[in-house]
């Protein structure tokens, strides 16, 4: 049996709290990650030998290329590409002055990002075999959500992402799985990170 080629992920939002914790295991499980940060950082995890960090701005896209280029120079294959921004933020309602600010800014860092990178990757996967995406979504879509609702929507927003690259693509070129956690940590009731890394093994580790 010939050993199963390397394979490569794109990550965004894995410099946060989340992301730091779910890194490791990723990497541990044999994929190459290529990081994205606007920061320089340093330190565990982003020291891990299969973790590239690329620092830089979504707003070029010959740098969004490179990441691809990146994953590439140290996978066969870009196999998948993980959103895990957790930009929150609270607010006093719709009917309510700074609303329409916040939503702004909800956006900027929830759906925006994302966009920008889908634009590049999924015209690359269309023509090289396809890929997964894993978006990070919220509990929020679902249930009420007091003083929240520019929060809540950009995640809506995240949801009608995935389901419009479900109308656009062929499962088999692009597939899309949605995470909904609830609050992320270690206390009862919580979604633990350990948890949430395995459920984005599962999904890219599933047969097409």
């Amino acid at each position: 049996m010939s050993e199963k080629p390397q394979e490569g992920l794109i990550v965004l939002g894995g410099t946060g709290n989340l992301g730091q914790q779910v890194l490791p295991i990723l990497a541990d499980a044999g994929y190459h990650l290529v990081v994205f940060t606007r920061h320089q950082v340093s330190g565990a995890p982003f020291d891990h030998p299969r973790i590239s960090v690329a620092l830089g701005s979504l707003d070029d896209p010959e740098f969004i290329d490179s990441m691809v280029t990146t994953a590439l120079q140290h996978a066969q294959k870009l196999r998948g590409a993980l959103f895990l921004n957790g930009g929150f933020g609270t607010d006093n309602g719709i009917g309510a002055d700074g609303f329409t600010e916040e939503l702004q800014k909800q956006f900027e860092m929830n759906v925006y990002p994302t966009t920008k990178v889908l634009s590049r990757i999924l015209p690359h996967w269309a023509a090289n075999g396809g890929g997964r995406v894993v978006l990070t979504s919220a509990t929020v879509v679902e249930n009420r959500f007091a003083k929240g609702g520019a929060y809540a929507t950009s995640k809506m927003a995240v949801d009608s992402l995935a389901r419009q690259i479900q109308r656009e693509y062929d499962p088999a070129v692009v597939d899309v799985h949605v995470l909904r956690p609830k609050f992320i940590g270690d206390k009862q009731g919580q979604d633990a990170p350990a948890d949430l890394a395995q459920e984005m093994l599962q999904e890219l580790q599933r047969s097409t």
